[in-house]
């Protein structure tokens, strides 16, 4: 007895049914994405750290005298990459509040720990400069991150921020100059970094528009 069309039909619906399913992505948690975005950043600001130690530029008294500098930077990381990715509904404003209070906070913090300084005798502008450059892989990882959900001004220059930590890091431990050399070379380039988060990421196409 052979099979009627209707049956033929919805075997056939059947199939392509299972195929869209097949192809169709997994919904990922957001915790997972946000753990790795804010691993991401808090892994580039440790590997600058060990690149200072490894290149002697950082000092065990160094280490030590600013410990507390440096955890602020790295929970700063940490709480910036959580804020980027943290939907309306898990308490995304707390987290994005968080990173943006704490940011000016810290970048006080680092100038006020410096005193006079010492002299050097590399030229104060490549401090910037690594700092700067340190702070572009970061920041792409946090660019697309931003790209997941609507864009909002607290996100971007929550992802930003964080995305600027590496290279106030590597600054802690790699100069010893004083508290105007921070502020001019170390937080001014923070300040680039996260101006120009705020214009890539306003004009990119975010893949969501959640909120």
């Amino acid at each position: 007895m052979s099979n009627s069309p209707d049956m033929s039909a919805l075997s056939n619906a059947r199939i392509r049914a299972l195929e869209e399913l097949r192809f169709t992505p997994v919904a990922v948690p957001w915790t997972r994405e946000a753990g790795r975005l804010a691993g991401a950043l808090v892994g580039i600001a440790l590997l600058a750290a060990v690149a200072a130690v490894v290149a002697g530029g950082a000092r065990p008294q160094d280490i030590v005298a600013r410990g507390g500098t440096i955890t602020a930077l790295l929970g700063l990381a940490f709480v910036g990459g959580i804020a980027v990715i943290a939907p309306a509904d898990a308490g995304a404003r707390a987290w994005r509040a968080c990173a943006l209070g704490a940011a000016p906070l810290v970048m006080v913090a680092l100038a006020l720990g410096r005193g006079a300084g010492l002299p050097s005798t590399t030229p104060p502008w490549v401090c910037s400069a690594s700092h700067f450059g340190l702070g572009l892989v970061p920041l792409w990882l946090a660019l697309r991150g931003v790209r997941q959900a609507a864009w909002s001004w607290a996100r971007a220059l929550a992802a930003s921020v964080g995305a600027g930590t590496a290279g106030a890091l590597l600054g802690e431990l790699a100069c010893h100059r004083g508290a105007a050399h921070v502020l001019v070379h170390h937080v001014g380039a923070w300040l680039v970094i996260a101006l120009m988060g705020l214009w890539f990421s306003h004009r990119q196409t975010p893949r969501s528009f959640a909120p």
